[in-house]
């Protein structure tokens, strides 16, 4: 049998229990309609809510739409990387089930990876904004997140993030044994291997914010919890290069886009129900911190990554 050519870009979608959601992201996606050969790639994580038997039917319509079974080893991260194990793109683009990428999104990619080898984009939270305890505020709005432990490191959600193939490959995909933050530590291994993360505002997408207070405290919870982690992970770089005298950088980016090229909406009034999601927030990502179990996590070591 002959092995179909590459394509240029494979969107890759981890889901699980999605079939609510996810119907409203292929239908943005599909809208699309680029000029280049792309696919968009489902990796289904061991859903029993029909997710799968939706995906087969939308890929019975649509032929650049894949169903992938990614149910061997549970979790986003795994997903992700058996998601792109079976991908063709030669570039590879990360979205989740739950959002939904603005107009234009897949063009912006192409673009932007067209100039730098590893992007993350913007995040827009109103169209998807439901309930009332909702936090006030959302990371990625108009630029990616600092690392207070790494300065000058960025970080970005794998939910609109876009890299070059060789980039994954170079690092060996998401690590799986992360509970959280493994998007965080994905953009953190990448930079330290030398592929600088730029961020682009062309690159739209309607995140889906948690609605009622025992969600909010659940993520905010896996948030302090991915954090404390992460920050254990990477002592073993910052106390070697302390040792060595070396000054850790992240590689140097393109320029970010001029200010023209962002949108962005007026801050919403935070009402009390926000206000009090807000100090749930607060109180679920220290309980995260303070509890997260730190000996199952196997810290980076600076030879062999940073060059």
């Amino acid at each position: 049998m002959t092995t179909p050519p590459p394509l240029r870009l494979s969107v890759v979608i981890a889901a699980y229990a999605a079939a609510e959601t996810l119907p409203e992201q292929l239908s943005a996606l599909i809208a699309q309609r680029p000029t280049f050969g792309w696919e968009i790639i489902v990796a289904d994580n061991g859903s029993t809510d029909g997710t799968r038997e939706l995906v087969a039917e939308w890929a019975r319509e649509h032929h650049d739409i894949r169903l992938v079974d990614a149910s061997r080893r549970r979790g986003p991260a795994a997903a992700r990387n058996i998601g792109v194990a079976a991908a063709r793109g030669e570039w590879i683009a990360f979205c989740d089930a739950d959002d939904i990428v603005g107009d234009g999104w897949v063009a912006a990619v192409a673009d932007a990876l067209s100039k730098s080898r590893f992007v993350a984009g913007r995040f827009a939270r109103d169209r998807l904004r439901t309930g009332a305890f909702t936090v006030s505020w959302s990371p990625q709005l108009d630029s990616l997140s600092a690392v207070g432990f790494l300065p000058g490191f960025l970080t970005a959600g794998a939910g609109n993030m876009a890299m070059h193939r060789t980039v994954f490959t170079a690092i060996d995909g998401f690590d799986e044994s992360a509970l959280a933050a493994e998007d965080d530590d994905f953009c953190l291994r990448a930079q330290l291997a030398g592929f600088a993360l730029t961020y682009e505002p062309c690159m739209l997408l309607h995140v889906r914010q948690r609605t009622g207070l025992r969600a909010v405290v659940r993520q905010a919870r896996a948030y302090g919890v991915g954090a404390r982690r992460l920050r254990h992970r990477y002592a073993g770089v910052i106390a070697e290069a302390a040792q060595s005298g070396i000054a850790l950088a992240p590689p140097p980016g393109r320029p970010p886009a001029p200010e023209a090229a962002i949108v962005e909406a007026s801050p919403p009034r935070t009402t009390v129900p926000s206000r009090i999601a807000n100090a749930v927030w607060r109180v679920g990502w220290s309980w995260g911190w303070r509890r997260a179990h730190l000996d199952d996590v196997d810290q980076i070591a600076l030879r062999g990554i940073h060059r």
